[in-house]
């Protein structure tokens, strides 16, 4: 089963790269990118990028910043940054220098509002002499501080690569050193001795389509560590000065408790979202973060769990994203997981995620019509939290691209009592029911009875492989949707001919 799942993946990726590029209008292309990570003997990594972009639509000059300027991120107190080559090459072949003037350091926007990190820099380069059909050209280096490399490298750009080269030269190289992820027949991978060389070919453009899988483009993932890296202590002490701020938040109801702690953390530590890299994949110590009310995902996560600790629960481990918390309920001890970026529903861990998304409610529901003239009311049945949040209005009529829906199993029975006077009419019953092989099944049934109430059934079930509608069964899936979205709405009208 774990083997048809991932050829299933393999086949999505490979279809969704496999459409022509005529499908998209192409602003400009990548004639190289090359990417190289040396490490040193000297405690440095050497990082190296090349890119050589052909601008060929208006568009790519003036409307996309990232073709017209390239922003390089650094951090000066472990990165020494040196341009080695930044020129344009015009369509009859002249080649124009990029000026001094043309290379501005500035902070960057994720490393506002947090003053640890106003060292980083971010250095902005305007290229010169753009036209249609000019080639950009850029190279720079990178020599980091570090015994330790951690990329992960998307190959898929939003315009189309020729060639796409990426290189590491490192001593005791293994295949442990690298994967990649959603390959395809175009990427070839060469490991001979201490040196790694991935090249792909003629990768498509990305594609921008509503409701995206995520991580379903090609991908190569680096990771090296100097043997003689020693990593510091993540033990933080018990953080005294959260003390009143835990005693604020306490409640009676221990997952409530921790949940305010939680929320305590998303809602007033500002996130900065920088690369691990830039920081040498350090974190900060609990108490910088909470004095500082800022930090990146790591530093809050380090947060939340030296603040569920200090206020006695017992923390089994985190992550960068999420702390692992044991809370006693009833005499049973369950284990939660907490995100300190998202304040989503608390499930224990481990539990799967099709029976989070099972609902069944049966209940009355108030009249609550509008008049839309002539005698007429519309109602729209309400949406229960967790219920299934696709918008048919951003389903294109066409897609080559495959979906991302979250499996569900709704069932939903409401029983409406319209006001005796007037007497209110269902104007157009609904029965319809159907199933799509590989998709799911949807039931709606909105009728009146005898006694004047409007009986509504609504079912829905979305039963799809990994969660990802393929292009082949992508028009059932619309229609699906639109029909769930459509009879959410039933119209009455007043028997005695007067607007509501």
């Amino acid at each position: 089963m774990i083997e048809m799942k991932k050829n299933f993946k393999i086949i999505i990726a490979v279809a969704l790269f496999s459409f022509s590029s005529m499908a998209f209008a192409q602003d400009a292309e990548y004639n190289l990118i090359r990417q190289s990570y040396k490490i040193n003997n000297d405690g440095t990594i050497d990082i190296r990028y090349r890119k050589e972009i052909k601008l060929i639509r208006n568009r790519a000059i003036t409307a996309y910043a990232d073709k017209g300027e390239t922003f390089i991120l650094y951090n000066p107190a472990i990165d020494n940054l040196t341009i080695n080559e930044s020129y344009t090459i015009r369509p009859d072949g002249s080649r124009v220098q990029t000026p001094a003037n043309a290379f501005i350091d500035q902070l960057p926007s994720e490393c506002q509002d947090c003053g640890r990190y106003n060292g980083i820099r971010e250095r902005v380069v305007v290229h010169t002499a753009l036209e249609y059909n000019c080639i950009v050209v850029l190279d720079y280096t990178i020599r980091r501080t570090t015994q330790q490399l951690h990329e992960a490298i998307t190959l898929t750009q939003d315009c189309p690569v020729k060639r796409y080269e990426i290189t590491l030269d490192a001593p005791n190289l293994s295949t442990s050193n690298y994967s990649i992820s959603n390959p395809t027949k175009s990427i070839t991978t060469t490991l001979n001795g201490n040196t790694l060389h991935i090249v792909a070919t003629d990768i498509e453009q990305s594609v921008i389509e509503n409701y995206m899988p995520d991580n379903i483009y090609p991908s190569v993932h680096l990771d090296y560590e100097s043997p003689s890296l020693s990593k510091a202590s993540e033990n933080d002490p018990s953080l005294g000065e959260a003390e009143n701020i835990v005693m604020e938040l306490f409640d009676n109801d221990k997952l409530t408790y921790a949940t305010n702690i939680r929320d305590y953390v998303v809602d007033n530590i500002h996130t900065n979202n920088i690369s691990p890299a830039l920081v040498d994949y350090r974190t900060s110590t609990a108490r910088e973060t909470l004095i500082s009310n800022c930090g990146t995902m790591a530093d809050k996560t380090r947060l939340l769990a030296a603040m569920l600790s200090r206020a006695g629960f017992t923390v089994t481990g985190h992550d960068d994203e999420n702390v692992n918390v044991v809370i006693d309920q009833q005499g049973n001890s369950i284990e939660y997981s907490f995100s300190a970026n998202h304040k989503n529903r608390i499930r224990p861990t481990g539990a799967a995620i099709d029976e989070q998304r099972t609902i069944d409610v049966e209940r009355d529901l108030i009249f609550n019509a509008r008049g839309i003239g002539g005698g007429y009311s519309e109602m729209v049945i309400p949406s229960e939290a967790g219920s299934i949040n696709i918008n048919p209005a951003r389903l294109t009529s066409t897609r080559k691209a495959p979906l991302r829906v979250r499996n569900c199993n709704e069932r939903y029975h409401y029983t409406i009592l319209p006001p005796r006077t007037p007497k209110r009419i269902l104007v157009k019953p609904v029965d319809i029911s159907y199933t799509k092989k590989g998709i799911g099944s949807i039931k709606i049934s909105i009728r009146q009875l005898d006694n004047g109430i409007i009986d509504v059934i609504r079912e829905l079930n979305i039963d799809v492989e990994d969660g990802i509608v393929t292009p082949k069964q992508y028009k059932a899936f619309r229609q699906m949707m639109q029909d769930w979205n459509t009879y959410k709405t039933f119209t009455v009208k007043n028997s005695v001919g007067r607007a509501n």
